[in-house]
């Protein structure tokens, strides 16, 4: 039996809801926003590696300039160090009136992400995240604390989706693989992991899975970051000229806890 989706996947709209959330949002059929690297969103990027970014009718593209000496500095996956380039902006809920409120570390939230791969013109083996942060330019897994949903995949072969945290992931990989669906959660200064559901193209679940993450923040005031990430899968290198293409959606969720 076939899943109806609850969104747009071009516009992020859901059953007469607005994608924002806000003015009175129907709860039981939520939207979700789309990524648009081009707009919105400030790159990071230590070592240059970005020659161009697009997007065009939703999807991103990131042309790279070459990485002729591969290492784990540049995976999201693998590594203390985190040198692949990023695109980083506020991490924000929309309220009843459509107005943005930024998250905060300690809050209760959660992150709902919705992955896709494009098919590069010049394939790369490559690392797409989409994350939450409590930072996002950092160059250090320890202070950038990130997870989310992610992008896998080698030169060739079949695509992976799945969960990364902090600085390792959970996975499927699957030729019937389309999209894949990730919620992460945080509260009380803490981002604890989350789980995934892979869906094929007509969005029936293929497999899915989890990873912990166990972040635990230094404080509950820090502003959070929306992060998306393109970098290797592993230690690979990257042709000048070579590029990631991919779709990406998200949703912020903040809940008042009972008193």
């Amino acid at each position: 039996m076939g899943i109806v989706r609850a969104f747009d996947p071009d516009t992020g709209a859901s059953g007469g809801a607005k994608a924002s959330g806000g003015g009175g949002a129907d709860l039981s059929a939520l939207g979700f926003t789309p990524i648009d690297l081009t707009s919105g969103f400030t790159l990071t990027d230590p070592d240059s590696l970005v020659s161009a970014t697009t997007n065009s009718s939703g999807t991103n593209k990131v042309v790279f300039n070459a990485l002729g000496s591969g290492s784990t500095d540049y995976a999201w996956g693998a590594g203390s160090n985190q040198r692949a380039p990023r695109w980083v902006k506020n991490l924000t809920a929309a309220d009843a009136n459509d107005g943005e409120v930024q998250i905060k570390s300690g809050d209760t939230f959660i992150l709902q992400t919705v992955v896709e791969f494009a098919t590069p013109d010049t394939r790369y083996a490559a690392e797409v995240v989409v994350a939450s942060s409590v930072d996002g330019t950092a160059t250090a897994a320890a202070s950038n604390d990130a997870m989310g949903g992610l992008i896998r995949y080698n030169a060739s072969g079949n695509i992976q989706f799945g969960i990364f945290t902090f600085n390792g992931y959970n996975t499927q990989a699957s030729a019937d693989n389309n999209r894949g669906v990730c919620t992460v959660l945080h509260s009380g200064a803490r981002g604890q992991g989350g789980a995934y559901v892979n869906l094929d193209s007509s969005g029936d679940a293929i497999t899915g899975g989890s990873r912990n993450a166990s972040m635990n923040y230094s404080d509950g005031t820090t502003d959070m970051k929306l992060m998306i990430g393109v970098g290797t899968n592993g230690s690979a290198t990257i042709g000048a000229g070579d590029d990631a293409q991919f779709k990406a959606w998200f949703r912020v969720v903040r809940f008042t806890l009972p008193s």
